[in-house]
């Protein structure tokens, strides 16, 4: 027989055998990314460059992210200031106002407290001067009267005066 041909063997495998020819041997190992990044000793030297670009690519873009980063964030922080200072300026618009309204109304206030102290003197007087008399008081009743039913005449010819401006 020839030792071309391998004989048949026994074994019910459905695989061939690898030729033993030396291939195998010449095949390069697989590595992790760690020993492709550094080689050993033995795998032979790998050139620098391409490791060194690498770096360097990766530093610039991580650069670049921060650059871009920090100039977004000095960008918005300009415009929350600027909007911080326009709020600023209208609270004080507005504090400044209303001081000058509570100014006119503690200015109002000290007139109405004055009439109220004149009123309360002029009732006094009036007490005293009707207090004193009978008579006073029953002319006064009556002049009081005369005016409500002055009062409610007028209250009627107002009403008639408005029933006729609708008629028109």
């Amino acid at each position: 027989m020839n030792d071309k041909y391998m004989g048949a063997s026994s074994t019910s495998s459905t695989t061939l055998p690898l030729p033993a020819n030396g291939k195998q041997a010449n095949r390069r190992k697989r590595g992790s990314l760690f020993q492709a990044l550094f080689p050993s000793q033995t795998e032979g030297k790998r050139p620098l460059l391409p490791i060194v670009l690498a770096v360097l690519v990766w530093a610039g873009l991580a650069y670049a992210g921060y650059a871009y980063a920090a100039h977004t964030l000095d960008k918005q922080q300009q415009l929350v200031n600027l909007r911080i200072d326009q709020i600023q300026e209208d609270n004080q618009k507005q504090m400044k106002a209303l001081g000058e309204q509570l100014a006119l109304v503690q200015e109002e206030m000290k007139d109405v407290q004055a009439g109220l102290g004149n009123l309360e003197e002029d009732l006094q007087l009036t007490g005293e001067t009707i207090g004193g008399t009978n008579k006073t008081k029953e002319a006064l009743q009556d002049r009081i009267d005369q005016l409500n039913k002055q009062l409610v005449d007028l209250k009627a010819s107002l009403k008639k005066l408005e029933d006729a401006a609708r008629a028109w």
